[in-house]
């Protein structure tokens, strides 16, 4: 069942390729539904509290390297699967008609799902790089042919060498945790967490692999690629790239850095590196997102800081803060995608992603402006909605390691509520009385830049079609889902694959 959850992306694009253009967006669709149905179907069979992956796939691959082709899943991977599973369905369904090339578009989004659904599955490290770079290959060409504004391919190109570097750093080390973790030759990550490599070695690994996974979070400073990604990716493919690409990086962090790695973790004055590391990039990405106009780029610096509390989570080495840190990536990876929509259809209709030329799109179109409003609070943590539980165990577990540290990281929760209203108050109550800004120069199409105004002024193109309403009903209904019953994803996450450093009881 592991296998068919990346293999029906895969055949799902390989039909959109071959079949009639006509049948691309239904196959696309099709293929994304029944990933997403295989995904629940292993969450409604798993089982809390069991120790070891399950449903376990293990065919030999090289075995006279100890390779094999490993899959599980457990309770901190299901729910990242899951989600990738279910913003490729929105993905699809926002892709709708009006993309150029979409055979070719469907066909990378579903190869992407593909690749982090096996970043997530693959319980031998090889396995998992393999999968962690298949996932770069059709990123890079989204960003490249289907990119926005007026220059594309730089931001592909600056994306492909941050990760790139990344890479080759993770590679290096692959090949030094096999020939050192304890004379275990195997990739086999739950073999590798028992024999862990003498503790100067666990300490040069981790610093590879830290600074791989870190990029990929990505976590400040070395989140340089992202402001140019973001702004350059249409909405389809933010929805997938921002809501699970960076899911992948934080995954890794608590799966390999933590789980492969307890020298490191334990011993070294982590508490002045990591969590001091996620807590600025909690108070600077909320900083930068105040000083932002462009409705793009602050809901990207805003995902930094929401990154933040994520790296911090895992990193405070206790239970509240790492299931928090899980329950966050969930979390996140929903709003960031449903904000990245909104922005796109505001922009689809006034022409603009700058707040201050935009003109008061509330009355004339309030089902967006409701949906807004609620994706606007979830951001924002409001008790009720996913974020605010989260964030509390994620600060919770912070106070617990350092009070000092918890403090200091709630400026990020004191900051998000004037930066998110701002983007909601902005887009859609912004100069009252007057119309909304013409959108027949589509400044942001043509590269203009976010501060272009069109000419002349006329009512908005109309509320939220059927068909967007229908894309993100899903997410809106999640964010309720988790913020009225988060147990649903805490009680699957006594289940672990192998023990990590801090024992989660």
């Amino acid at each position: 069942m592991l296998t068919a959850i990346w293999l029906v992306p895969v055949a799902g694009a390989l039909a959109v390729w071959l079949l009639p253009r006509r049948l691309t967006l239904s196959t696309g669709l099709g293929a994304s539904l029944v990933a997403l149905a295989l995904s629940l179907a292993v969450a409604v069979q798993l089982v809390p509290g069991h120790h070891g992956y399950q449903f376990e796939e293990n065919v030999p691959w090289v075995p006279q390297l100890g390779i094999s082709y490993h899959l599980g899943v457990d309770g901190i991977s299901l729910w990242l699967v899951l989600l990738n599973a279910l913003l490729t369905v929105v993905a699809v369904l926002v892709a709708g008609r009006r993309v150029a090339r979409r055979r070719a578009f469907v066909a990378l989004i579903l190869l992407m799902e593909a690749g982090m659904a096996g970043v997530f599955l693959a319980a031998d490290l090889l396995l998992f790089y393999v999968f962690w770079e298949a996932q770069l290959i059709p990123a890079y060409f989204l960003l490249w042919l289907w990119g926005e504004g007026d220059r594309p391919g730089r931001a592909a190109l600056q994306f492909v060498l941050y990760t790139l570097v990344g890479s080759l750093l993770a590679l290096v080390g692959v090949i030094g945790e096999y020939l050192y973790a304890g004379g275990a030759h195997t990739f086999d990550m739950a073999t590798l967490a028992a024999h862990p490599p003498a503790p100067p070695i666990q300490f040069g690994l981790f610093i590879l692999f830290g600074l791989a996974f870190a990029i990929k979070l990505p976590l400040f400073p070395f989140h340089g690629w992202l402001p140019d990604a973001y702004a350059a990716a249409p909405a389809p493919v933010l929805v997938v790239f921002a809501g699970v690409m960076g899911k992948t990086g934080a995954y890794a962090m608590l799966r390999i850095l933590t789980g492969l790695f307890p020298h490191p973790v334990l011993w070294w004055n982590w508490d002045t590196v990591v969590p001091v590391l996620g807590m600025v990039a909690i108070g600077w990405g909320a900083l930068m997102a105040l000083a932002q106009r462009d409705l793009k780029l602050v809901v990207a610096y805003s995902s930094v800081s929401h990154m933040g509390f994520i790296a911090l989570g895992i990193f405070v080495l206790n239970q509240q803060g790492q299931q928090g840190a899980v329950l966050q990536m969930v979390n996140h990876g929903v709003i960031i995608a449903a904000l990245f929509l909104l922005v796109a259809w505001v922009a689809a209709r006034a022409g603009t992603r700058d707040r201050s030329a935009l003109r008061y799109l509330a009355p004339q179109m309030p089902v967006l402006a409701g949906v807004f409003l609620i994706v606007t609070l979830a951001a924002l943590g409001l008790p009720g909605l996913n974020s605010f539980v989260g964030e509390f165990m994620t600060l919770l577990g912070a106070w617990q390691f350092a009070p000092w540290l918890a403090v200091v990281s709630c400026l990020g929760l004191v900051l998000a509520p004037v930066y998110m209203l701002r983007l909601f108050q902005g887009a859609m109550y912004a100069g009252r009385g007057e119309q909304l800004a013409a959108p027949g120069a589509h400044a942001v199409a043509a590269g203009h830049g976010p501060g272009a105004q069109a000419a002349g002024t006329v009512p908005a193109r109309g509320d939220l079609s059927a068909g967007e309403l229908l894309a993100i009903t899903p997410l809106v209904l999640v964010m309720f889902l988790i913020g009225l019953y988060p147990n649903l994803l805490v009680q699957a996450m006594s289940s672990l694959a192998f023990a990590l450093p801090v024992p989660w009881k």
